[in-house]
């Protein structure tokens, strides 16, 4: 049984997105992912040679969208999913500013395209604030 990202990590999912897996003729998976996939994001226009990939892993939902909590099932070719950036402290500042409604990115493994993403909706980024310096006064 799948045990969702929210109760392992005590907040909510960072955004949500809508997916669609490339068929293998397509550079796609040779076989389908089940939940508990991990893949690497790529954003549409960055140079994957400068700025990288991001270890932001997706947590598929059913038609319904309610979390899949089965392991063993495949997920479905396309759908949506919500995305846990894994180094949260590190990293969210960046997620905030560039997984915007709209934005295009990818599923990666490795250097492949496996699925075309669109992101959806800002979850818990909308809420993130940098915190301000501790005003001390002596």
């Amino acid at each position: 049984m799948w045990i969702p990202y929210q109760e392992r990590n005590k907040r909510l999912p960072d955004f949500l997105v809508e997916y669609r897996f490339l068929k293998p003729e397509d550079g796609g998976r040779a076989g389908p992912p089940y939940q508990g996939y991990r893949s690497d994001l790529h954003y549409e226009g960055e140079d994957i040679n400068k700025q990288g990939l991001y270890c932001v892993w997706p947590e598929f939902l059913d038609e319904n969208g309610a979390i899949i909590r089965e392991e063993n099932v495949i997920v479905p070719e396309h759908g949506k999913a919500y995305m846990w950036i894994l180094f949260f402290e590190e990293m969210w500042e960046y997620h905030a500013k560039n997984a915007v409604p709209g934005r295009k990115c990818w599923f990666m493994e490795g250097s492949r395209k496996v699925a075309e993403v669109n992101i959806i909706e800002q979850i818990s980024l909308t809420h993130l604030v940098r915190p301000r310096a501790a005003n001390v006064s002596a």
